[in-house]
This record gives C-alpha cells, structure tokens and sequence, in this order.
C-alpha cells in the first residue's frame, strides 16, 4: 500500500520526472536486438529502434527506497508511437497515467478511491525533465550520436546466460546527473528482461517488462 502523503496529491515536475525515467528508459529498448558486443552491435540496435514507429508493452516496477519499509510495486502497460508520444499507464495498484504528446504532459489519475485529477504543464517550464525526453528521443529516432551528447553509453556482457548483455547509461549534463546516477538495462539474447534506475539520492527501481503485439499491425 502507498504511504500516505502520496505524490499524486502533491505533484511536481520533479517527482513526474522520477516517475517517467523507467517509462523512457523501458521503451527506448523495447526493440529486441542481438547481444551488445560491439560498437558495430549498438549501431544496428539504434537502426532497428529508429525503424520501428511504434511499440507497446507490459511493465512490473518495484521503486525502493529508505524512507519506505516496503518498496512500492505497481504494473501495467507502456506506450511509444513517433515522433513524440509516450505514455505510461499503470492499472495497479491503482490506475494512473502520464502522457506526453509533443511538448506537453498530462497526468491522470486518483489514488486510494479520490477523486481523479488531471494535470498538463509544458515541458518548457520544467527544464530536467525536458532534457531527459529529448536525450531518449534521440534514442527512440536512432540516433546514437545524439544520446550520446547526454549519456556515456558503455555495453558489457556480465555473468549471465549465453547471449546475455547490459547497457549502462550515465548522465553527462550535471542537471540530469543531479537525479539519477546511472540507467541499466539488461537482457539476455534477443530479449529485454530488465531495466534499473539508480537516482542520485540512492533510490532504486526495478522494472521488469515484455514487449507486447502492436495493435495497429494487421496479421
């Protein structure tokens, strides 16, 4: 159960930003791709991301933190269509979304039976969060040179299951570094098991997730 004083009664940008680092983070590597080895290997997975219009998605997150006794779990379904749409829509443990369409975001939602309230603020009024969609634009537009203006992208292929890699992400501006340290993602073969935020105040969240048929293709 969430503790009281829960962030959707006191919404800010920054706590929408905490709230949207796994969402990006998640969909920007939605694209199965084959382990990250190379140089070589990480072009080709931004060319399969910048070719891919649309993706969806099943998440299960769990955010810990110290001021928490339990960590706070929730689940539900991530949404990328280009240019510039995202959308992270939790259905547990109560419903909830956020949205951002162009330059603007949208969140919806109502915790422990409230009513539901609906806020929309320009991503130019809050700047952190703004850098941080615009660096993982570039990353779900393929284009590698771009994310790396904003991020020290590094791979390894760690103690896992044959086929099994990581990519590790480290802000490069101080505004970004100032709220999360380091963006993990890990896989094994052509699969994205899981994705680790680390904030800069020590909090973690882990999200587990797998990709979902895109709606709008016909079989």
């Amino acid at each position: 159960m969430q503790p009281r004083g829960s962030w959707v009664g006191t919404m800010n940008h920054r706590r929408i930003t905490r709230r949207l680092v796994p969402l990006l983070a998640a969909i920007a590597c939605v694209t199965p791709t084959l382990a990250l080895s190379s140089e070589d290997v990480l072009t080709r997975l931004f060319s399969e991301l910048g070719a891919q219009p649309e993706r969806h998605a099943r998440f299960s997150e769990r955010k810990f933190s110290a001021l928490l006794k339990t960590p706070i779990e929730s689940s539900g379904t991530l949404i990328f269509r280009a240019p510039g749409y995202l959308e992270k829509r939790t259905v547990e443990p109560h419903r909830e979304t956020v949205r951002i369409e162009g330059s603007v975001v949208t969140y919806e939602g109502a915790a422990g039976g409230s009513a539901v309230q609906k806020r929309t603020f320009s991503l130019s009024d809050a700047p952190l969060l703004a850098a941080l969609i615009e660096s993982l634009r570039a990353t779900l537009g393929g284009d590698l040179p771009a994310l790396r203006r904003h991020y020290d992208v590094s791979t390894s292929v760690p103690a896992a299951p044959a086929g099994g890699w990581q990519l590790t992400l480290v802000p490069r501006e101080r505004a970004l570094l100032d709220a999360v340290s380091r963006i993990v993602l890990r896989g094994a073969g052509a699969e994205l098991a899981a994705v680790e935020i680390v904030e800069a105040n020590g909090d973690l969240t882990l999200m587990q997730i797998s990709a979902l048929p895109n709606p709008s293709v016909k079989k």
